[in-house]
């Protein structure tokens, strides 16, 4: 009999060693069943909470690179508004850069971004102004890419040319074409550029300088010979007068503000006959 006691002793044993083993598996299958129900309620608790927070909705809208166009005129066009969903932005921001550029024709290109939470940033590029042309009594802006914008200045701004006695059609459209291959230090140089009518050649132009000097020229050629003006300049030593780029390139100096005449030394034509090479 002590045997058997011995025996069943044991086996009570193992029993009792096998019982919190089955107790600690069937925990750890409770636990894996609703671990990830707790996450996910979690997870909803904290979304619901942002949507319904301040967080979720538009603060500020800052808008950066533009200088011509106004703020306001680029935040409407881009439809944003403040307490709009940050997350409805986010899905369409790339449409909503799409629609400041199409709506502003001042505006070459557009970003949209979000800066911590609830900051909407509009990157913006414009392009360059290269003209103004003159109406009878207001001007008209023209963009690097040929575009004349509607709207009426009662002053031309900056110290782009002012383009005078052009009308619509064929010379302005080309003029404009060769002011955007001009670098905006030399077309700083330019105050005015007039059509002249009374040449046979419709394409002719006067050109007058800031400082003075005034340049004749052709249309089509304008943007490949007028790079050259400040060396040309020191090449008659500063003198003030008249540069003939038309077929080659000739100096004829003022004899005072209004008057020409033919006159330059030696060394002076040598300067400038490198330009007719």
């Amino acid at each position: 009999m002590a045997y058997n006691n011995t025996d069943l002793s044991q086996e009570k044993d193992v029993q009792a060693n096998e019982h919190p083993k089955e107790s600690s598996m069937a925990f750890y299958k409770v636990m894996q069943r609703y671990i990830p129900i707790v996450i996910i309620n979690l997870l909803i608790i904290i979304i619901m909470s942002y949507l319904i927070s301040p967080l979720s909705k538009v603060a500020t809208i800052v808008v950066k690179g533009n200088e011509a166009v106004y703020d306001q005129q680029i935040i409407e066009e881009s439809g944003i508004r403040s307490k709009d969903s940050v997350l409805e932005l986010m899905r369409k921001k790339d449409t909503t850069a799409e629609n400041i550029v199409q709506n502003l024709p001042q505006v070459s290109e557009s970003s949209v971004d979000i800066s911590g939470f609830n900051e909407v940033i509009i990157q913006v590029k414009e392009y360059n102004t290269v003209a103004y042309i003159a109406k009878e009594q207001s001007y008209l802006r023209v963009l690097e890419n040929g575009t004349v914008l509607d709207e009426e200045y009662n002053v031309s701004i900056g110290n782009q040319p002012v383009l005078t006695k052009f009308e619509e059609g064929a010379a302005l459209d080309r003029m404009i074409e060769e002011l955007s291959k001009v670098d905006m230090p030399i077309l700083n140089l330019i105050s005015e550029i007039e059509l002249v009518t009374d040449r046979e050649n419709s394409l002719f132009i006067r050109v007058y300088m800031n400082n003075g000097n005034r340049v004749l020229s052709l249309i089509p050629t304008f943007s490949e010979k007028i790079p050259y003006y400040p060396q040309m300049v020191k090449a008659v030593n500063g003198k003030k007068g008249v540069f003939d780029m038309e077929a080659g390139v000739y100096f004829t100096p003022f004899v005072d503000e209004e008057t020409e005449e033919s006159g330059l030394n030696e060394d002076e034509r040598e300067a400038l006959e490198e330009f007719n090479e």
